[in-house]
């Protein structure tokens, strides 16, 4: 049976590990992998037969590999942002085996809480908490009500603040499923459950038995938990929706999701020229699945004398585009740019020489064809094969040639680490492929630090690399590799190739309760010994009303705010977090009451 039909059957393929996908952190999570320890997994996401998302990462000897979170693997170039119905699949390099799951599309929509009068009876509710949500026809066929738990996590719950009201519950985590285990029956001490899931939504209320309860059960994590079967004490295929995530970023130095990601410029334009007017004409590229759409276009024409531009802008139609420049000089070629936004705006593209009678001469031939000349040739041969006393023979060895040089889009720095992003390059030849790419990180003049290179594969457009020192400028290249061939690097216009590594921050939990001010707030941070990060309010790093200031960084890279009685949060739920070691971000709350 293949792959493809015991999906569709409502089955992953049987293997010895689980693969465990937390869809609102975009994180996928390998593990009981064993057999394939220190080999290399390569992970891929897929919607609708598409790929979405690609990463790899070696397997560690207990079996585990997790991607976007801090200390595991990466996905390549962009986050991917995984929804409900998308496959995750394995391989491994030395394993012919694979291995995936569907994803889940239960998700939270709602956590609701009601406070009632307290009594001096025993075992009566003084607050509820109600978790709704739906979840879609992935129920019955690659998961069923049997495989599906609402959950509450929240330590405070076995061991309360001792500066707080006891707990009766005493467990860390409580929860509800639709099918009753007899030997688990739903509900507990200090607290009863009641709930229900049919025609593609469900709704839980724990019953509190004490106020002060329902407040941890309210500030606790809310899971839905589903997956595609069971394997001894195994769920297999597990999804965990996690409400209150934050939604799509790139943990840990990651790269961003395609929401936070500029768009894929056009690489070509045809031009119409008449008299002093030019008109362009391009097609939009395909985009990342889940990017925002371009919605303008910038095309300009460059005085190769001054140097001064002619541009318009021209908003983006789905499908061909065109603008029409005026004012050119008669007989006179310029240069071509063209760059595209999405909010973001792309790197600038330069491509190439519009000339006098319309044609347009391209920055770099893609196709670079090999004109070397026909054989010996005698004296006073014309290099075609015919001249004066040469035989013209025709050499019957390929002559390799060097592949076009990529160009340098964009520059990330990340902890001890940059990351490059880059245009593909061509091969030189159709017997000269592109075998690779090196990227070199060289320390500035003066530095103690070493250059550093690391490889990429022929089909990457992005790479990192890793082991350099922290507030070092390091200027990033990027060479295409052909056999022996080598080509120089180039970097895009307005890309600044120069970086210093540093902290990484990211916030992974942001939520804000108006009624009492309160914030809670977690996240990661690089740089562990002695760094604290602060926050403040609005979205300019370092100013605004503080939230709070000096909060350490754990060992493990973790930080956490649970405050109250904060500062009023602005209507556009903006905050920012600045660390010490020099890394800021700028997020957005999830708002209750």
């Amino acid at each position: 049976m293949t792959f493809a039909t015991m999906a569709q059957a409502g089955n992953p393929p049987l293997g010895p590990g689980n693969i465990e996908v937390f869809p609102k952190r975009d994180m996928v999570a390998l593990e009981g992998y064993t057999d394939q320890a220190g080999e290399t997994a390569t992970v891929t996401v897929s919607r609708n037969g598409q790929q979405i998302g690609i990463g790899e990462g070696v397997v560690d000897a207990t079996g585990f590999l997790e991607f976007n979170h801090p200390g595991g693997s990466c996905w390549t170039g962009v986050t991917p942002n995984i929804q409900g119905g998308d496959l995750v699949e394995v391989r491994f390099s030395e394993t012919a085996f694979t291995d995936g799951a569907y994803v889940s599309s239960a998700k939270i929509t709602s956590v609701t809480h009601s406070d009632f009068a307290a009594t001096a009876a025993d075992g009566d509710v003084e607050g509820t908490v109600t978790i709704s949500g739906t979840y879609g026809d992935d129920f019955g066929t690659r998961f069923d009500l049997s495989r599906f738990v609402v959950e509450v996590v929240n330590p405070e719950m076995r061991r309360p603040d001792p500066s707080t009201p006891p707990t009766l519950i005493g467990e860390r985590a409580i929860g509800w499923t639709p099918v009753v285990d007899p030997a688990e029956p739903n509900g507990g001490p200090g607290y009863e459950v009641t709930g229900t899931a049919a025609d593609g939504a469900f709704s839980v209320t724990f019953g509190m038995y004490s106020a002060a309860d329902a407040e941890r059960v309210l500030d606790g994590e809310h899971v839905v938990t589903s997956w595609m079967q069971d394997s001894g004490e195994l769920a297999l295929g597990n999804s965990l929706y996690e409400f209150g995530e934050t939604d799509g970023p790139g943990f840990g130095g990651c790269p961003a999701g395609p929401a936070s990601q500029a768009p894929v410029p056009p690489t070509s334009v045809t031009a119409t020229r008449s008299g002093t007017d030019v008109t362009l004409n391009w097609t939009t590229p395909a985009q990342p699945v889940d990017a925002n759409p371009v919605t303008q276009y910038r095309v300009a024409v460059v005085d190769g004398v001054t140097g001064q531009e002619i541009a318009v802008r021209q908003g983006a139609n789905p499908g061909e585009n065109s603008a029409t420049i005026h004012g050119l000089v008669a007989e006179q070629a310029y240069g071509l740019i063209l760059e595209a936004t999405n909010g973001q705006w792309s790197p600038v593209v330069q491509l190439g020489t519009l000339n006098a009678d319309g044609s347009i001469t391209p920055a770099t031939d893609p196709t670079n064809p090999d004109t070397t000349g026909g054989g010996t040739g005698g004296t006073g041969g014309t290099g075609d094969g015919t001249g004066g006393g040469g035989t013209g023979e025709t050499p019957t060895e390929p002559v390799a040639a060097p592949p076009t040089a990529p160009s340098l889009t964009r520059v990330l720095g990340g902890h001890e680490s940059v990351t490059a992003e880059w245009t593909a390059a061509q091969p030189g030849n159709a017997t000269s492929p592109v075998t690779g790419y090196e990227i070199m990180a060289t320390p500035a003049a003066g530095s103690t630090a070493t250059p550093v290179t690391a490889q990429a594969l022929a089909t990457a457009t992005s790479g990192t690399v890793t082991g350099l020192a922290n507030g070092v400028d390091y200027t990033v290249q990027v060479f295409a590799l052909a056999g022996d061939q080598r080509t120089g690097s180039t970097t895009a216009t307005g890309v600044n190739a120069v970086v210093k590594p540093g902290d990484v921050v990211t916030v992974s939990r942001a939520q804000y309760r108006a009624d009492r001010r309160e914030y809670r707030i977690s996240g990661t941070a690089q740089d562990t010994t002695a760094n604290r990060v602060h926050l403040r309010v609005g979205d300019v790093a370092g100013s605004g009303q503080v939230i709070q200031l000096n909060v350490p960084v754990l060992a493990d890279g973790t930080w956490s705010v649970d405050l109250r009685n904060g500062p009023v949060l602005p209507t556009n739920n903006r905050f920012n977090v600045t660390s010490d070691s020099g890394a800021s971000t700028v997020a957005a709350l999830t708002r209750s009451r």
